[in-house]
């Protein structure tokens, strides 16, 4: 088989690195498209940047039928809030966990001091649930990472996997609902309490650790200083004032089951609050357990919290770069639709992917991949076959060696390097360039090296022969010329390569190489020596051709982008 040229492949990929390592924000075209519906051609290119964005490894099989559906039938699927139960996680690894024996789930038993193998567990399941291929397609697990990211906290240090697994459960049934209602549910949450030290704000000492990140980063953004400690859209009174009326809330650890938060009377400042010019220098008096709405009511009355969220979801699903000309034609029209949907979020999701602006070719493969996006999303593409024969055990160890995978890129499911999230969706000016680094970069090859590998994928933590592999051949048999290796290509670089006009025929003759060598002939052949006298031996040497081919062709500089 014969392979890139070493040089080939470091000028091609110096030239992109090059090409999009950005140190000052990118110029936009002179005009840009904005919330109009988009009236072009639904095709596969469109069909899969749709996909790309708001799932994560779109199949081939998807992405044809979004474009048999359309755009409009394949938004409906997308942003459907139906809620679909799936049973918990479970105790994998834990022989000693007293309150949770083997395969049955910890979700409603008493804290386990030794938490971490609790938190492994759920970490599993999470990539269980990105990579489950049985789900209807739906942006449901990005919107989850997404206010995950947004309402940032660290498993680690709330030291309690019940408190992160709730959590993330409010967030996935309200993926696209009531954002408001979110934040008020997100003031009291366990998890947060214990992040934000919540549990330890009482009327004699305020803590205001949550208050502050809540108009920082959860509501109003902070704005530019503008006075002394002025941050124009709150200031430091406004913090303590907040603070203050957040006190009182507690967490009741050995507590079984939701519902551990509760309110205590004597530790709240029952005072009244007054704010600054920058909210009316308006007042809420004590009002017990419900305080904390109040100030939410309050501070939503700015209509600066619509234009904040839509930012950060234009950050999240479009491009990094937001200038005055986003702002005017597509935040603040985004924004308007927010508020009058009572802050519903699926509304603005539909305004933004049936958007022209969201279609523009310079959107199209302009930002990196996060490592979720990337290596799970390679998995979702490509069926590890052996996967379904595993018992529950060996799955939840396949799964957990994925998450310290992705975890080694740079983006742990559970632990943010901080409150503030992930640096790829707010660090100026490099955004995604956050996520490629001389620490990461080699993950990421690793990854599709492995999982490419002839000898296929270790999924068991004491049986080193219980192996999952990948079959591309099975996927090339559902294209419509699998005979017919040029055809082959040209399908995979559609569906894998979102910078089409960045692959030039020559590139592509060079993957054709890679599997026919000197003989041009030698892929129809086997192909269909197989067809008409299938073996598993023959099967195999196919398949082994398509992993050498898919190799070179998701270490592509294009196949890192969306």
């Amino acid at each position: 088989m014969v392979k890139l040229s070493e040089k080939k492949k470091k000028d091609f990929r110096r030239d992109k690195v090059l090409k999009h390592a950005n140190k000052t924000e990118p110029e936009f075209p002179s005009f840009i498209a904005g919330l109009d519906t988009y009236s072009g051609s639904w095709d596969f290119q469109m069909a899969a940047h749709l996909l790309r964005r708001t799932t994560i490894g779109p199949s081939i099989e998807e992405i044809n039928q979004s474009v048999t559906d359309g755009l409009e039938k394949t938004l409906e699927k997308l942003l459907d809030e139906k809620f679909i139960n799936v049973d918990p996680p479970i105790n994998y690894q834990d022989e000693d966990d007293p309150e949770t024996p083997l395969g049955s789930t910890w979700i409603n038993a008493e804290k386990r001091v030794d938490d971490f193998k609790r938190k492994n567990s759920y970490a599993a399941w999470r990539v269980g649930q990105i990579l489950d291929k049985d789900k209807d397609i739906s942006v449901r697990e990005n919107m989850l990472l997404f206010w995950q990211n947004h309402f940032a906290t660290e498993a680690t240090v709330i030291n309690d996997a019940r408190y992160t697994y709730y959590m993330h459960e409010n967030f996935r049934k309200n993926f696209l609902g009531d954002f408001k209602r979110l934040v008020k549910t997100v003031n009291i949450d366990p998890a947060m309490l214990t992040y934000l030290s919540g549990i330890y704000n009482v009327k004699d000492a305020p803590n205001e650790n949550y208050a502050r990140e809540l108009f920082e980063l959860f509501t109003v953004g902070k704005g530019p200083i503008d006075g002394e400690d002025s941050y124009t859209y709150y200031t430091e009174s406004d913090i303590l004032e907040a603070s203050k009326i957040l006190t009182g809330w507690r967490v009741q650890r050995n507590h079984v089951g939701e519902g551990r938060e509760y309110f205590t009377l004597d530790r709240h400042d029952t005072s009244t609050k007054t704010f600054s010019e920058k909210f009316g220098n308006k007042s809420i008096s004590s009002n017990g357990d419900k305080e904390h709405e109040d100030l939410i009511d309050l501070i939503f009355e700015n209509d600066r919290v619509s234009e904040f969220i839509c930012e950060k979801l234009y950050r999240w699903f479009v491009y990094y770069v937001i200038n005055d000309e986003v702002k005017s034609k597509i935040i603040k029209p985004l924004a308007k639709t927010f508020r009058d949907n009572n802050y519903r979020v699926k509304p603005v999701l539909q305004q933004l992917f049936r958007s022209n602006h969201f279609y523009e070719m310079y959107i199209r493969g302009a930002v990196i991949k996060n490592p979720i996006s990337f290596s799970l999303g390679f998995l979702r593409q490509f069926t590890m076959y052996g996967f379904d024969e595993l018992d529950n055990f060996e799955k939840y160890y396949y799964w957990r060696a994925r998450h310290i995978n992705i975890s080694d890129q740079g983006q742990n499911i559970l632990d943010h390097p901080n409150v503030a999230g992930w640096p790829a969706y707010y660090q100026e000016p490099l955004f995604h360039e956050y996520w490629i680094t001389s620490v990461t970069l080699p993950s990421r090859t690793t990854h599709i090296k492995y999982y490419l590998s002839n000898n296929g994928v270790r999924a068991s933590q004491t049986d080193n022969n219980i192996r999952v592999k990948s079959k591309p051949l099975t996927l090339v048999q559902t294209f419509k010329n699998p005979h017919d290796i040029v055809d082959t290509v040209d399908k995979l670089c559609e569906w894998l390569l979102p910078v089409q006009s960045e692959i030039s025929q020559d590139l592509k003759n060079d993957f054709v190489n890679i599997v026919v060598g000197d003989n041009p002939n030698i892929w129809e052949d086997e192909y269909n020596d197989y067809v008409n006298d299938p073996d598993d031996e023959k099967e195999e040497s196919l398949n082994k051709k398509l992993r050498s081919l898919l190799k070179e062709i998701c270490l592509m500089p294009e196949y890192y982008l969306s």
